[in-house]
């Protein structure tokens, strides 16, 4: 990956094959083929990602996969990679990064984000790019949001926290991964989407239950699970401890933007998304 560049991105869009909550809430009789299209604050849920997507330097092209262009017309100068909507979150990665390869033979990573981040901004997207140059040695990288600065926008955001020492944060929507790392941790990827939907939201997310009880089944993951529970891990001990056990190099980085982390996933975030869209997008 080059330092001085912009780079393609693929957008995860389509949908599960069993439709959740969230859908099931806003689209009663079933007609979108995906969340990316419920409307939200005069566009598309989609759409107000796009428009911060397409305002970055440091993106070339943008990739979605799962939506035809017939069901996503736009005037914006998007790709479209054909493939089957109600697909796995795993089986669009590895799809979209085949492609892409055959495309960018030269580009060592992909970067990925998911179609229905509304609220992200070209300013965090920009700062997502600056910290992934300086780490083009890692085989995954993702990026994670701060609790606390959350809280201020979506006190009942019910997202799954890790609470580390240093501080609270969970998954933001845009992540990478070297392509040649992508066959080999294909389990995890999947293992790890899985466990995510486990959890009960209702509840304390940050005991990570779910996700400890998979990786507790490698004795080498025990003193992290152990330090962990006891509130002593720092967030370099996890990438540390996991890129040694897994055999690749992850990093975390942090991205201080209430609107890089929270997604369509929950029925209420509907609601409390289009509420930050008018209050941090919608000028007057």
């Amino acid at each position: 990956m080059n330092t001085d560049t912009a780079y393609p991105v693929l957008v995860l869009c389509g949908r599960d094959p069993n439709r959740r909550e969230l859908m099931k809430a806003h689209d009663p009789q079933g007609l979108l083929p995906s969340k990316s299209l419920l409307p939200m604050a005069g566009k598309r849920v989609l759409d107000w990602q796009l428009v911060a997507m397409v305002e970055s330097p440091n993106i070339s092209e943008i990739y979605l996969i799962g939506l035809s262009p017939e069901e996503f017309p736009s005037n914006l100068a998007l790709k479209y990679i054909q493939y089957d909507r109600n697909s796995s979150i795993l089986e669009k990665i590895t799809y979209g990064s085949e492609t892409l390869q055959k495309i960018y033979p030269d580009l060592e990573h992909i970067i990925i984000c998911s179609g229905d981040a509304p609220g992200v901004t070209t300013k965090s997207i920009n700062q997502f790019f600056d910290i992934l140059r300086q780490n083009l040695d890692a085989d995954l990288l993702i990026g994670v949001v701060p609790e606390d600065i959350t809280l201020k926008f979506f006190p009942n955001h019910r997202r799954v926290i890790g609470k580390f020492k240093e501080q609270s944060v969970y998954p933001g929507e845009m992540y990478v991964f070297r392509h040649e790392i992508i066959p080999v941790i294909e389990d995890e990827i999947h293992q790890m989407t899985l466990k995510r939907r486990q959890f009960d939201r209702q509840k304390d997310t940050s005991k990570l239950i779910p996700i400890l009880s998979y990786l507790g089944k490698r004795p080498s993951l025990w003193l992290l699970i152990i330090k962990y529970s006891l509130g002593l891990l720092s967030i370099p001990e996890l990438e540390a401890t996991l890129s040694r056990v897994f055999g690749f190099n992850m990093k975390a980085i942090i991205i201080p933007d209430p609107g890089f982390g929270m997604d369509l996933d929950l029925p209420d975030d509907y609601e409390s998304l289009t509420e930050y869209i008018k209050m941090t997008k919608i000028k007057g």
